[in-house]
């Protein structure tokens, strides 16, 4: 059950967070596609339902100076993406 709230409260953050990049493209996309694309992930958690978030941050993402990107996707527990979100103070908070 704590599970189903934690990744349900992933959702909920992932929907409703303003971002300045459109990362929902990578929804059903396999973790596979998105590491060769982005690299391998600064960050990495696995939950206790097998899902897991994967986060690229500032020195992947962010080639200008002074600005900052953070792109968190969550994984289920097939490798399957399940949402995204963009955060950032840039323009160019959507990657490579």
């Amino acid at each position: 059950m704590k599970n189903l709230v934690v990744s349900s409260f992933f959702m909920i953050f992932v929907a409703s967070c303003a971002s300045n990049g459109d990362v929902s493209h990578w929804q059903g996309e396999s973790l596979g596609s998105l590491i060769a694309e982005y690299g391998t992930p600064d960050g990495f958690l696995k939950l206790d339902d097998g899902n897991r978030i994967v986060e690229y941050g500032n020195d992947n993402l962010a080639h200008t100076a002074g600005n900052f990107c953070s792109l968190t996707f969550m994984i289920d527990h097939r490798n399957r993406i399940l949402g995204a979100k963009a955060l950032g103070n840039g323009n160019n908070c959507i990657g490579p």
